[in-house]
């Protein structure tokens, strides 16, 4: 039960409830066990498996049986631990022994480059003279007697893995990065020297100067006056700062202190601490704030926490100290019980034990005041024939077994441990109750048959959109003003063309882009005069047909 924490993370994120919410995953007794194990000791230990099955409650079975060809032909049942496993030969692996090794003693899977070493369970291919990769096709980076490296650096095959050893400060693979600096250039300016001490070469700056080639300034110099008057400059480091005093501080010592020490700025409930290189005020009388402006709850003397507590002063910011149950900043709120009372009801006691009281409930019963029913009883059936009630806890809750799952163990598993209801994209989650697919590849759905709608590698967003594989399923995030599942719906406008009329401009800051129209004009390319504006312009257009019909 070490690994309860990380397997009640992944049940979560996977949008199932945890196995259980009290005692996860122990025995209540030998039933808990499902015939195949037995309970050591109730509410505090999990089943004993045996039979070589496994799982809290032991409904998960072995891979294989004593006398089975589960493991094929290639691997026999190794039952000799309380979990059977497969123990494979001739370098295969995988729970069945169904996944054939990389290569093989006779073969030739290596190439040229590399032999197959059998003499571990699982068969590889151990690579020569620089080569990489399973089967050694991965060339290396440079050869002996090559000149890869170029004329800065040379190829080190003293390891399986080659690599170029770089020269003069170069670096690179290839060693052919440059240095920033040389030894005799004056790349470092006149407030740095090259360091050519280490196989990367850099400068080295002096007078406080600062940055790859020494270009960067100090904020002050010995002999000025950047601090002003309430600082000096520390040049005793390699970076310059200010040093302020009087309480001020910042980069140049320009922000003044809060308070003064012959300064009244504390007010008369505080003193100006100057012990530190910040002043502040100390503040008394259990007043606190900046300047000791805001007054405290209440006060030695006084009656700010009624009959039912009392002033404590003994640090400096004075509260109210409740007594019989009362809680509240001024001790107004009233318990929720009382020792004599019956507010808890039949199935609960008031718990005085602590400053604050509260109803200790039992047979199961919650809630403020105990008055929520338990889900199941120990002797009831509500759990039915996939679970039982789990009375180890304060509040009793049905624990489901075999990947059942819900408040009544009704809900069967969207899977089994070994079945293949999650297809090729997925896998049981058995840490979830109930079970449910862990879906990979970004397929989503209860089985993980729900392909995803575009692929990181994939061109289903077209030229217009790329795959957002952050969101869960998978959608287009489209550009340009593109709009659509799949990005195939053109906007109305775009930023260089003249889609739109009449003085229309594209408004590029929605999506999908449409015209804003010029006023008096309207429809989706603004080619449609409206209101007022059309009215104008027709008695216009008949007021000049008038008058060319009388010239002639």
């Amino acid at each position: 039960m070490a690994n309860v924490l990380p397997l009640l993370v992944a049940a979560l994120v996977l949008g199932a409830t945890p196995i259980q919410d009290v005692a996860a995953g122990v025995c209540l007794s030998n039933d808990s066990c499902n015939g195949h194990g037995t309970c050591g000791t109730a509410c505090s230990t999990t089943c004993t498996c045996t039979d070589g099955y496994s799982g809290d409650d032991c409904t998960i079975p072995p891979i294989c049986t004593g006398g089975g060809s589960e493991c094929g032909t290639h691997g026999s049942c190794d039952n000799s631990t309380s979990t059977y496993v497969c123990s494979c030969t001739g370098g295969y692996s995988g729970d069945l022994c169904k996944t054939a090794p990389i290569c093989t003693g006779s073969g030739n899977e290596c190439g040229s480059h590399g032999s197959c070493d059998d003499s571990k369970s699982t068969y590889f291919c151990s690579c020569t003279d620089g080569y990489m990769g399973s089967t050694c096709k991965t060339a290396p980076i440079c050869t002996g007697g090559g000149n890869e490296c170029g004329t800065h650096g040379s190829c080190d095959n003293s390891t399986s893995t080659y690599v170029c050893n770089c020269t003069g400060g170069y670096s690179g693979d290839l060693c052919n990065t440059a240095p920033i600096c040389t030894g005799g250039g004056n790349e470092c300016g006149s407030h740095g020297s090259c360091d050519n001490s280490t196989n990367t070469y850099d400068c080295s700056c002096t007078d406080g100067y600062r940055g790859d080639t020494c270009t960067t300034a100090p904020i002050c110099t010995g002999g000025g006056n950047e601090c002003g008057s309430h600082g000096s400059c520390d040049n005793s480091t390699n970076t310059y700062v200010c040093s302020c005093t009087d309480g001020y501080r910042g980069d140049t010592c320009t922000t003044a202190p809060i308070c003064t020490s012959a300064g009244s700025e504390c007010g008369s409930h505080g003193v100006c601490d100057t012990a530190t290189g910040t002043y502040f005020c100390s503040c008394t009388g259990g007043y606190k704030g900046n300047t000791c402006t805001t007054a405290p709850i209440c006060t030695v003397g006084g009656s700010e926490c009624g009959s039912n507590g009392s002033c404590d002063n003994a640090t400096s910011t004075y509260v109210c100290s409740c007594t019989d149950g009362y809680s509240g900043n001024l001790c107004n709120t009233a318990p929720i019980c009382t020792v004599g009372g019956n507010e808890c009801g039949s199935h609960g006691s008031c718990d005085n034990s602590t400053s604050a009281y509260s109803c200790s409930c039992t047979d199961g019963y919650s809630g403020d005041l105990c008055n929520t029913a338990p889900v199941c009883t120990s002797d009831g059936s509500q759990c039915g024939s996939n679970g039982e009630c789990n009375t180890c806890g304060t509040k009793y809750s049905c624990q489901c077994y075999g990947g059942y799952g819900g408040e009544t163990c009704q809900t069967s598993p969207k899977c089994s441990v070994r079945g293949s209801e999650c297809g090729s994209h997925g896998t049981c989650n058995t840490t979830a109750s109930p079970y449910i697919c862990g879906c990979s590849d970004d397929y989503t759905g209860d089985t993980c048959t729900v392909a995803p709608i575009c692929t990181s590698g994939g061109n289903e967003c077209g030229s217009n959109g790329t795959c957002d594989r952050t969101s869960s399923p998978n959608k287009c995030s489209c550009t340009g003003g593109y709009t659509g599942t799949l990005c195939g719906t053109a906007p109305t406008c775009t930023n260089t063309g003249g889609e739109c009329q009449n003085g229309g401009k594209c408004n590029t800051k929605v999506t999908p882009y449409t015209c804003a129209c010029a006023v008096g004009f309207s429809d989706t390319t603004c080619g449609t005069r409206s209101g007022a504006n059309h009215v104008i312009f027709c008695m216009t257009s008949l007021l000049l047909l008038v008058v060319g019909f009388l010239t002639l």
